[in-house]
């Protein structure tokens, strides 16, 4: 494991809004794009602690440098999830620096390459990463989370836990898998005060979906899908799926009878995506 201590130094802080921030001790992983950077970046307020965790020293490093810029205390974690062992060391070791987190967001995952095929390894990696993953993020603040009787677990899934979707079987049984594991967690959590949101996202434009060869309706960009995220937590919402233009039609094509729906999915998505067009 690859610990990275950093901290604001001599570096003045950026002018940033004066609203206190809500959460003052976060631990991040799949911090070093997309909507991981965007929750770095939109909680990062002078003073507030961080440890963000991701596969790529490189990206980690230079968002170290933005949100020590806003007055962050931050140490990164060069590791994969999938390694239980690094997640418990990264999770003593945060917490021996900055306390027990009061905001606890496990992003990491991955889709894998479309139409790998399903003997491919990576259907084994996606449940390795996206299941497991966010389960061996968890585990190691749960003691001092429920001991403290206070805190935020976030926990990104996804709309694609909602149904079977072509091309995508390891994904969509990854996240479905952590949906209700999330939901049996949050039956023991609420006894001990800790809070669970679990967020079902839609399409947004990062590096996972930017060669998607099918339609992204209702796509958000990373930085406004963060900033709803946080609102949702701040609300303590249990489950949050956006955008509610996507999420209400998937749950209503879930419902639809089998043969309904795999025509109506296999019409969509066999439509190139606009951009190749």
């Amino acid at each position: 494991m690859e610990i990275h201590p950093e901290s604001p130094g001599n570096t003045p802080p950026e002018k940033t809004s004066s609203r206190t921030p809500f959460f003052s001790r976060i631990f991040l992983t799949g911090a070093s794009s997309g909507l991981g950077k965007a929750l770095a970046l939109e909680s990062a307020h002078p003073g507030v602690s961080m440890g963000l965790l991701a596969r790529r020293t490189s990206l980690l490093e230079s968002l170290a440098g933005e949100v020590r810029k806003k007055g962050v205390n931050v140490t990164i974690y060069t590791g994969d999830v999938r390694d239980k062992t690094f997640l418990q060391e990264a999770g003593m070791d945060f917490q021996q620096r900055y306390g027990v987190p009061d905001c606890l967001i496990a992003n990491a995952g991955i889709r894998g390459p479309l139409y790998a095929g399903m003997t491919d390894r990576c259907e084994e990696d996606v449940m390795a990463t996206n299941f497991h993953g966010a389960r061996n993020t968890i585990l190691p603040f749960l003691p001092g989370m429920t001991g403290n009787r206070s805190g935020s677990i976030l926990v990104i899934s996804s709309l694609a836990s909602y149904l079977a979707l072509p091309e995508a079987g390891g994904y969509c049984a990854s996240k479905a898998a952590l949906n209700l594991w999330c939901g049996s967690l949050r039956y023991d959590l609420k006894q001990h005060g800790v809070t669970l949101t679990l967020v079902n996202p839609g399409f947004i434009r990062t590096e996972m979906t930017q060669d998607n060869p099918y339609p992204m309706p209702f796509v958000l960009e990373p930085e406004k899908a963060a900033r709803l995220i946080l609102k949702a937590a701040r609300k303590k919402t249990p489950v949050y799926s956006f955008p509610a233009g996507l999420a209400w039609p998937l749950r209503f094509l879930a419902s639809l009878p089998l043969p309904l729906r795999e025509f109506l999915l296999s019409r969509v998505l066999r439509r190139k995506h606009p951009s190749r067009t």
